[in-house]
């Protein structure tokens, strides 16, 4: 029974992730469609933060010897780190290698998509000084300038629930609530992710989100999460026509929808009162979401 969790976040956040500078100007990540440029959190970057929060939460291979290694010019997991012994090593994989050995791999569990911004970027810059410390050593200030952009993000994460726990390399398979349990705490910490950037702390706590466990294992509101902004009421409206358009979807004789739930802050949306034509189960908070989500992901383990 090949089950896979997914679910795709709205946050809101400013100037997320910067790429390689010019000079002294630090330039945010970005790509462009459509003539326009976006911004956009890595992959890499959301998965450091959610190991790092991992840690900081709930204290995961907490006292054990890091499993990575620098071996022959190439920082890798370790031979003998294992799922068993490392959570990050069951949720997100790993390449071994050994001079002379064949190599081993296992791909992530627990995949991570870009956060790309939902609104196109307007080239805003800011100039700054080091002048308090330039006073008081009496020196000449050294100027910077950072690109910004505020805007709101989107993202998916997907698992494979069957995979949880489980290597075909070495035979380890662990029992089901060790694989819920470590499932429950990548929720816990989606629920409440954050960035320190740039001497500040970006809030990446979900406005909206969207997924479930599905027989199938496909990411299915990815790049799907269009919004509009009305400027006299100077808020957001999310386009609900598309999300009811892949819930109304059937796969092996079972609708989308009826798999699919929902989550949002409460009065962030004007739209909130079309969100009943997306799926069945709704939570006019966050919380309640994950909590639901969480049940769902232990009734598959009891029954798998």
């Amino acid at each position: 029974m090949a089950k896979g969790l997914t679910l795709t976040i709205v946050f809101d956040g400013m100037s997320l992730n910067y790429g390689e500078g010019v000079g002294n100007i630090s330039e945010l990540k970005k790509i462009s469609r459509g003539g326009e440029f976006y911004s956009y959190l890595s992959r890499q970057a959301i998965r450091y933060d959610m190991y790092r929060m991992l840690k900081e939460v709930f204290s995961i291979d907490e006292g054990k010897e890091d499993p990575l290694h620098n071996a022959q010019g190439v920082i890798q997991f370790k031979s003998e780190a294992n799922i068993r012994d490392y959570v990050e090593v069951d949720l997100f994989g790993y390449m071994k290698t050994e001079r002379g050995k064949a190599s081993h791999t296992r791909p992530a569990v627990v995949r991570i998509t870009p956060a790309i911004s939902l609104e196109p970027m307007y080239s805003d810059i800011e100039f700054g000084t080091n002048k308090n410390f330039a006073d008081r050593t009496n020196s000449d200030p050294n100027p910077f300038q950072f690109e910004h952009h505020y805007s709101l993000y989107s993202y998916t994460v997907t698992i494979d629930l069957d995979r949880v726990g489980k290597d075909e390399n070495d035979g380890t398979d662990l029992d089901p609530c060790t694989k819920a349990e470590r499932v429950s705490k990548v929720l816990e910490v989606l629920k409440v992710l954050n960035r320190d950037i740039k001497g500040r702390t970006e809030n990446l706590n979900p406005l909206f989100v969207i997924g479930g466990v599905y027989a199938v294992k496909n990411p299915f509101f990815l790049n799907r999460i269009k919004v509009s902004y009305n400027k006299e009421r100077k808020a957001y409206s999310l386009n609900t026509e598309i999300l009811s358009s892949i819930t109304s979807v059937s796969f092996n004789n079972r609708s989308i929808r009826d798999d699919t739930i929902l989550g949002y802050v409460k009065g962030f949306w004007l739209n909130e009162d079309e969100f009943n034509k997306i799926c069945n189960t709704i939570f006019s908070d966050i919380g309640s979401f994950f909590d639901e989500l969480k049940n769902r992901v232990n009734d598959y383990y009891k029954e798998a």
